[in-house]
């Protein structure tokens, strides 16, 4: 069984992201979910796609702990080690305490 990745993709990007990850639609058993966001908050402050033309844009670090850990199955695991492993440094670097 191949996991299945949601991930958002806004809709003026959605050519270039299928052509990217060779994307072929499916009648079932698809294993990317495409969501399209209402705003363009789920980006704010995002890394701003840093490795050239093969890499777009992702989420911010906390909108991806968010929703990987109100995705159900094992997107709790994934949160917290997006927690453990990016957010705590990044924030133990700003002086944050936690």
């Amino acid at each position: 069984r191949h996991p299945k990745t949601w991930l958002y993709v806004r809709e003026k990007e959605i050519p270039r992201f299928a052509r990217l990850i060779e994307a072929k639609p499916v009648e079932s058993g698809e294993n990317v979910t495409v969501l399209i966001p209402d705003d363009d908050g789920v980006f704010y402050m995002s890394d701003g796609g840093t490795m050239r033309d093969h890499r777009m844009a992702c989420t911010n670090a906390v909108q991806t702990y968010v929703d990987s850990y109100h995705a159900g199955g094992r997107g709790e695991e994934a949160a917290d080690a997006l927690l453990e492993q990016r957010l705590k440094p990044q924030w133990k670097d700003k002086g944050l305490k936690m």
